[in-house]
């Protein structure tokens, strides 16, 4: 079902947008976790809470570290419903030959670019924030003339 399209090609571009889009879809999840009781409550309890009647401190929980202790519920069941489905369905797309083809073009490209060393990306940055502080400083000296030649002006009276 998933034999991956063009293997070997554009590694590192697919595999940082797989990751990408599993993690967003179990950002989804958990946010979907979290926020179902608040939408309507019985989407909270427990499953064992709705089933058996079993009282609340009875219920079934499980302990993840993105969740804290959570009980087993609905929402817990939707989420992870979502966060699987949303990851089989991202690593679907981008095995796509249309999507597939243009993570492997852009990592090929990214190939040709001649990035610069270290000491050039050192000195531009120099460059650009003392520019940058350049321009913060003559904006507030000009902000500063502008309001004093403000206050020296007189008052029109409204007669």
């Amino acid at each position: 079902m998933f034999t991956a399209y063009k293997p070997g090609q554009g590694k590192i571009s697919r595999t940082l947008t797989v990751l990408a889009g599993v993690f967003f879809a179990l950002w989804a999840a958990r946010s979907m976790a979290l926020h179902l009781p608040d939408i309507w409550g019985k989407l909270g309890l427990a499953w064992n809470e709705i089933l058996a009647d079993a009282r609340p401190s009875d219920a079934w929980t499980v302990d993840l570290v993105v969740l804290d202790t959570m009980k087993v519920s609905p929402a817990l069941t939707l989420a992870a419903a979502v966060a699987l489905g949303g990851s089989v369905w991202w690593l679907w797309l981008c095995n796509r030959p249309s999507v597939a083809d243009r993570l492997v073009d852009m990592e090929t490209e990214l190939h040709k670019v001649s990035w610069p060393s270290f000491p050039d990306a050192w000195q531009s940055t120099l460059v650009v924030s003392g520019f940058t502080a350049l321009v913060v400083v003559l904006v507030l000296v000009y902000d500063i003339v502008i309001k004093g030649m403000i206050k020296l002006m007189p008052v029109a009276s409204g007669s």
